[in-house]
């Protein structure tokens, strides 16, 4: 089953593990998320989701309102 969590700071380290990975930097060369400062922050306009499939981990998904 397939579930979205909020990511959270305990995800830092995930996160910036996949966003060093080649295919993922090829998709969006020029952007710097700031891990650091984004995870603890919650704008109302935005939701940062980390998708797992049996309570592993397996991706992340950003839903902005522009």
């Amino acid at each position: 089953m397939i579930k979205l969590r909020p990511a959270t700071i305990n995800d830092l380290e995930l996160l910036k593990y996949w966003y060093s990975k080649q295919h993922v930097i090829n998709c969006d060369p020029d952007d710097d998320w700031n891990w650091e400062i984004e995870l603890n922050r919650n704008p109302a306009w935005r939701e940062q989701l980390i998708a797992e499939l049996n309570e592993e981990p397996i991706g992340m998904v950003q839903i902005i309102d522009p």
